[in-house]
């Protein structure tokens, strides 16, 4: 490329600009001009006139946006609203809707984790960003779907780059001080109030913690903490994802994947001060880490804030202990080579009772707005079908990577889809069996100029709720030959292995 007489060449609205010119910009001062040669054409300077959109929810992505001039606005534009089953007026095949409803009360006060430094509040999921602010990190370095639509709130100047010049910016301990300083200043505070659990928690302490804290980076497979291993801090996700699993006897189970704005060694510094769980980075992780001396100066200060971490803490015990029993089992290695044990809730068939008349489909479909979410095709065992239906994995993949973290996973272990996702489809690309939809509603919302009311489609991804409002599944209910049930591996299993069949529902009192 020649390089003489013109500093920058014009390319799709924005200047590519090159290492003499990078170099001029604070944050790439202690850059070496040779790396920034070597990656010529990865940085662009792009202007926005307000109200120009710079990039847009639900996007495929490659590249992170670093603000030199000007603010922006950060939102979800997707509809904040839940998917709700609702009784209806006709047969029982009818007896439940899907539909969008508005949040429900109290939801005041929640945040939306997204891929800035900033989370937003779902009653006004809305933000600014101004100088010196990062986002689309977690699309440009792992290639998720963008979190949020990002509007120049006015005439404002971004620096647009690609994955191998952030990484090199990364690896700078200027820049990284920087961001670290900028965070400490303006975002750990925040941060902290937008964990549900850590609201009360006063300025004074805040400012305490603001110089204490450490910022701490993980490359994808680092383990962060050990079960078994002593317990010496608490963690608070500030980018990336996490997976908590727990070693038994049976195998590895994994308990969650947690995300920004969620949190991770509580149960050891409450309780006997071992570590209960191993904790791992799933992709590019950074974590505010608080040390035991001043968790416990937390917990002795605010012992409301300890009550709760106590109580939530002892709920994630029960649930662990309970769910451990399963794994316990003999095993079978066809029952095992079908991944089958990975789950914790399978829909099976019993193909000698079946006649194919997929009465258990059109009941899921008639009790979900005429979508089913299950199809009788899957994995056959001996004699049953194991339908195409949500598992309820152990290890479950649908959670990794959700640019909202609306996928997860509740203590009692089952996998919910909360209010604000942003319908995307990683969730449904990612669950290796297919399990996961993606459900169109029709919805009034504003126009992005105007204002204005408009008819648009909007998506939801949905996942079998098991029609938790009735005694069993539709699908179950209908099944006119008793061959559809809902069971657990570990107590399908014990049955076949000892020659007993399902219970007959008509043998019931």
């Amino acid at each position: 490329m020649d390089q003489t007489g013109q500093a920058s060449r014009r390319i799709e609205f924005g200047e590519v600009l090159l290492p003499e010119e990078l170099l001029q910009i604070p944050i790439f001062k202690s850059v070496s001009a040779a790396s920034l040669q070597k990656n010529l054409g990865a940085v662009v300077r792009r202007h926005f006139k307000k109200g120009e959109i710079i990039c847009r929810e639900g996007e495929q992505g490659t590249t992170a946006f670093y603000i030199l001039e000007g603010k922006v606005e950060v939102f979800i534009n997707a509809s904040v609203s839940q998917v709700k089953t609702e009784p209806g007026k006709t047969s029982w095949f009818k007896k439940m809707k899907s539909l969008l409803v508005a949040p429900p009360p109290g939801s005041a006060g929640e945040y939306i984790p997204i891929d800035a430094s900033v989370d937003l509040s779902l009653d006004n999921p809305v933000a600014q960003l101004g100088p010196g602010d990062l986002f689309g990190e977690m699309t440009c370095l792992n290639f998720y779907p963008r979190s949020a639509t990002v509007r120049a709130g006015g005439d404002c100047t971004v620096l647009e780059m690609l994955r191998n010049v952030l990484q090199l910016l990364q690896k700078n301990k200027d820049f990284k001080a920087s961001l670290d300083a900028t965070y400490r200043k303006r975002t750990l505070d925040h941060h902290l109030r937008s964990v549900p659990i850590f609201r009360d928690l006063s300025s004074a302490f805040i400012e305490h913690l603001r110089s204490r804290v450490d910022l701490i980076q993980y490359q994808p497979g680092d383990v962060i903490c050990r079960q078994g291993e002593m317990a010496d801090a608490f963690y608070l996700i500030r980018i990336g994802h996490v997976k908590v699993s727990q070693t038994h006897p049976g195998g590895e189970m994994v308990l969650a994947y947690i995300s920004r704005g969620q949190y991770f060694g509580e149960i050891g510094l409450l309780g006997e001060g071992e570590r209960t769980a191993t904790c791992t980075a799933i992709d590019h992780l950074e974590t505010v880490r608080i040390l035991k001396e001043d968790f416990d100066l937390m917990m002795m200060q605010f012992p409301n804030i300890r009550a709760g971490l106590e109580q939530v803490a002892q709920e994630r015990l029960q649930a662990n202990r309970e769910h451990s029993l399963k794994l316990k089992s003999v095993f079978l290695n066809d029952f095992i080579g079908q991944s089958l044990m990975g789950a914790q809730n399978l829909l099976v068939l019993d193909l000698e009772k079946c006649t194919r008349c997929d009465d258990c489909v059109r009941a899921c479909a008639s009790a979900h707005d005429g979508i089913t979410r299950l199809i009788r095709e899957g994995v056959r065992y001996d004699k049953y079908l194991i339908a195409t239906s949500c598992r309820q994995c152990r290890d479950p993949l649908c959670m990794v990577g959700c640019p909202v973290g609306s996928i997860r996973r509740q203590d009692s272990l089952d996998i919910v889809i909360k209010d604000w996702c942003i319908g995307c489809g990683l969730c449904a690309k990612q669950c290796p069996y297919d399990n996961i939809n993606l459900h169109e509603f029709t919805v009034l919302k504003k126009d992005e100029n105007t204002g204005q009311l408009q008819e648009v489609v909007a998506k939801k991804a949905t996942v079998c709720d098991f029609c938790g409002q009735h005694a069993e599944p539709a699908c179950v209910y209908a099944c006119p030959h008793d061959a559809a049930h809902r069971v657990e591996p570990q107590k399908f299993f014990e049955l076949q292995n000892i020659g007993l069949a399902f219970p007959d529902k008509s043998d019931a009192p």
